[in-house]
């Protein structure tokens, strides 16, 4: 009995030490979390959970990846120290329930009796939404500590909590240095004046299925091939005059392609959780608002992988600045009429002051919430994984469709790969066959992508390849059209220029698995001749041109088509001299890019013209554009030297001494101009130090029209830029839909069918019958051309049935219009895109229309 007792003394004694060890997050920082006017930046954060799992066994840290901008990016594993000691084990179970192929029934139920239900939480994806990157901190604490509700101690017997207190790390820093810049001065608050992801801004939460991101990619490994939760919660904030804090369930449309039983537990998670904050006296709490689920590319992409993903938005201050709202001014959504007690809002927020540590308050409890109700339904949660991965796979097995057939050897067989490797990023299995099939007399070719949709996510692939058509929930035509939270239409092998093929039925084939995306072989021929040639058709040519000059080498397009026996060279191609030095180059970049470069004897070169290397800049505003970011991106995914050029550098007169593309992003010619929105989005306009202030000017304008008209040089404009280009550099071109008011036309990102012109430069590589993205209230006619300005167009839109994927509402507005316009303005181009050619570099069956863009300007 005395050794018993002196285990137990010892064994309090130790847990004694173990709790003086642990700083909470008061000592660590200095600081209350939640104080006004404080935040701790994500390396801070860092540190902190550094120590957590240093001297708690309930916590374990792990490195996930690098961010964009090479900082380390973590995430914290919380739970008993038994569950973290085992956790291999676990992390087993779950991943035989996610596949219902080698796991039965029976074996579910046990698997589901001894496993840990994994739930996730991710924060703080937008940066300014900063609130739940430092409750993440305080959360942990207590949860190592102890100090939470018993629901909660007991919870982590049954639950492995994840946590990424940032999954935008640079971000994060970015806003803290800025807020603590600024703070308690008349810039308290203000905007970064640059994006706060390094390409893609605010759209970091729109790359989902893309994977174009490194941090998506990080926590893409984490969700759908290591750890494989079962509940997902993103947490993220909103406007500040609103409801204090939406949950699920989101409001109408649903997607059809969604598990019923995910939208079902949505209600048990979103319920509780409003019960759970009503009886600590937080109100304001709504649901089926303002969000819907409709779009797979934000983070409840996990809806599509048998995963109850959710979403919560919390009200905001002025990032760490304490706010006070008139009770005059809270308004729960947009509507006309003030919204007051309803069944999804039983409990309204009335006004006051709101601050940083309201918004964790909430957020603590919300987050114990869904910790308590994951470890409660903890059995079901984990047999109804399992559940929803079999009715995948059954469905699948039924077949409409049964699996989807993707020659690998298209137009453009590198972002053919590219598709590929975005699906298995997103834990889809693909398949491959050398030999050639056939299918109920259909034939299909060899070296032949295979996906079959008898697999547990083989929803996530019928919804990406399915033909999307966004209700139309109006009562009557009267109505404003129901706008989607996002975009309407996101069919992939539309977006990247994919050809593919839907087999309906069962049928049986021999393949392999495969285990990377399976490009080309790159390789050059040996065949004698004077040039190495590269097909036209794939975006990548465009890299391939641009390190051949980097190199010096000269390149050529050719601008008819080349015939040589049973080999035909597309408007476009690219020919190489062939040289010993040459040669080598040309397999170095083979290799590495994934191509085949044939090699020709050309006898007549009157065909071909020489491509210049171009000198580029990319427009880089203060009011920094997510366009901006994502073709920034694209130009050095292409390999293209470029620089950013600001409002500043719009001063020089010479503009062409320097460059000879530039290309002003989507955004308004306001904006461009002065720096500032007008007409409804003026009243948002918050002020920044002087020097992030202003557009580029009366002076910058006249500069650019003088690079155009006199100097010769190419502007590009994308999107809303088109309108600053027609007004502000006066060309003979008009934008028709304008003034066409959005109940006459709407199109909320959708994919039309678009007519292309092969044998302009800009079309090169393209088919005539193409697709193309389109989300702006943009088209074109041009004017008869005359003395020194004349038009080409490239692009147009077809006289009917425009629609492909999505919503369009008066598609005649577009019948035979213009979409995209190489203007010839005196001595230089103005070229005018339309539609989103590059929409957050995702569209890669049109990116050869901008690619071909810049480097047509180099044309001798």
């Amino acid at each position: 009995m005395r050794k018993f007792l002196i285990a137990v003394l010892f064994f309090i004694y130790a847990l004694s030490l173990n709790a003086q060890s642990l700083k909470s997050p008061e000592e660590f920082l200095g600081f209350k979390v939640g104080t006004d006017y404080k935040l701790a930046d994500y390396q801070t954060i860092s540190k902190y959970f550094k120590h957590l799992s240093e001297n708690s066994g309930k916590i374990r840290y792990e490195i996930i990846g690098k961010t964009s901008m090479g900082a380390d990016m973590f995430m914290a594993v919380i739970s008993s120290e038994e569950n973290i000691k085992n956790l291999e084990k676990y992390k087993s179970i779950v991943k035989k329930l996610s596949d219902p192929r080698i796991t039965t029934d029976q074996e579910a139920k046990q698997l589901a009796a001894e496993g840990k239900v994994v739930v996730l939480v991710t924060c703080n994806i937008h940066s300014t939404e900063i609130a739940s990157a430092q409750m993440s901190m305080e959360f942990a604490y207590n949860l190592a500590t102890g100090n939470v509700s018993d629901r909660s101690k007991k919870a982590l017997d049954n639950v492995i909590f994840i946590i990424m207190p940032s999954i935008n790390p640079d971000g994060t820093t970015m806003v803290v240095d800025w807020y603590n810049k600024y703070v308690k001065t008349e810039f308290d608050g203000s905007p970064l004046p640059f994006l706060y992801q390094k390409y893609a801004g605010h759209d970091d939460n729109r790359d989902w299925f893309a994977f174009n991101l490194q941090e998506t990619r990080n926590v893409a490994k984490v969700a759908w091939h290591e750890f494989f939760p079962q509940v997902w919660l993103d947490e993220h904030q909103m406007g500040s005059n609103g409801a204090r804090l939406f949950v699920v369930p989101y409001q109408d449309p649903i997607n059809p392609n969604v598990n019923p039983m995910i939208w079902q537990w949505q209600k048990v998670f979103g319920g509780l959780s409003e019960v759970h904050l009503q009886s600590e006296g937080k109100t304001g709490v709504i649901d089926e608002a303002m969000y819907d689920a409709f779009w797979q590319g934000a983070t409840e992409n996990s809806l599509w992988h048998n995963q109850i993903g959710m979403l919560s938005e919390m009200a905001s201050c002025n990032i760490a600045s304490p706010i006070f709202i008139d009770s005059s001014e809270v308004r729960a959504t947009q509507e006309i009429t003030p919204y007051d007690v309803r069944t999804n809002y039983p409990s309204p927020w009335r006004g006051g002051w709101w601050r940083l540590r309201d918004i964790v308050d909430y957020e603590l409890t919300l987050t114990a919430s869904l910790l308590e109700t994951s470890s409660i339904f903890k059995e079901d949660l984990l047999l109804n994984y399992y559940k929803m991965g079999k009715e995948a796979v059954q469905k699948g097995l039924e077949g409409n469709p049964f699996a989807y057939v993707i020659p690998r050897n298209q137009k453009d067989p590198h972002s053919t790969a590219k598709m590929i490797e975005m699906l298995q990023t997103g834990g889809v299995e693909i398949n491959f066959t050398e030999k050639e099939f056939s299918v109920e007399d259909k034939k299909y070719p060899a070296d032949s992508y295979i996906i079959y949709t008898a697999q547990p996510n083989g929803r996530y692939v019928k919804d990406l390849f399915d033909i999307q058509s966004y209700p139309d929930l109006r009562k009557s035509r009267t109505e404003s059209p129901l706008r989607p939270y996002d975009v309407a239409g996101w069919t992939l092998p539309f977006q990247m220029g994919v050809k593919f093929s839907e087999i309906e039925k069962p049928f049986k084939l021999e393949t392999r698995l495969l285990t990377d995306p399976n490009f080309v072989k790159g390789e050059v021929s040996n065949a004698p001749g004077n040039f190495f040639v590269l097909q036209s058709g794939s975006n990548i040519n465009a890299a391939f041109i641009n390190k051949l000059q980097k190199e010096n080498v000269p390149v050529y397009w050719n601008k008819e088509k080349i015939s040589f026996g049973d080999n035909e060279f597309q408007e476009g191609s690219v020919f190489v001299p062939v040289s010993d030095e040459n040669r080598k180059i040309a397999e170095n970049l083979a290799s590495s890019l994934h191509v085949k470069i044939s090699s020709v004897d050309l006898k007549d070169q009157s065909k071909l013209k020489e491509l210049k290397k171009v000198r580029v800049a990319l427009y880089q505003s203060y009011s920094a554009s997510m366009d901006e970011g994502w073709t920034r991106l694209l130009l050095e995914n292409y390999s293209f030297d470029f620089k950013n050029i600001f409002n500043k550098d719009f001063k020089n007169k010479k503009l062409k001494d320097e460059y000879d593309v530039i290309i002003i992003p989507d955004m308004s010619p306001d904006v461009i101009k002065t720096g500032k929105p007008v007409g409804d989005n003026a009243r948002f306009y918050r002020p920044k130090p002087a020097e992030y202030e202003g557009g580029i000017e009366k002076e910058g304008v006249e500069n650019l029209k003088n690079f155009v008209e006199k100097e010769g040089g190419t502007v590009i404009t994308l999107g809303q830029a088109c309108n600053f280009g027609i007004e502000d550099l006066g060309l003979k071109v008009t934008n028709v839909l304008k003034t066409v008011k959005s109940d006459d036309f709407y199109c909320p990102g959708s994919f039309v069918r678009i007519n292309v012109d092969n044998t302009n430069p800009i079309g090169y590589g393209m088919d005539y019958e193409s697709v193309g993205y389109l989300s702006n209230s943009i088209a074109f006619a041009t004017s008869t051309p005359f003395g020194q300005y004349d038009r080409s167009v490239v692009v147009r839109y077809p006289a009917k049935d425009l629609l492909k994927s999505g919503f369009l509402l008066g598609e005649d507005y577009l019948f035979k219009r213009s979409a995209v316009v190489d203007v010839k303005q005196k001595n230089g181009h103005v070229i005018l895109f339309g539609f989103k050619v590059q929409n957050r570099h995702q569209t890669y069956g049109t990116f050869k229309l901008l690619l071909n863009a810049i480097q047509a300007a180099g044309l001798q």
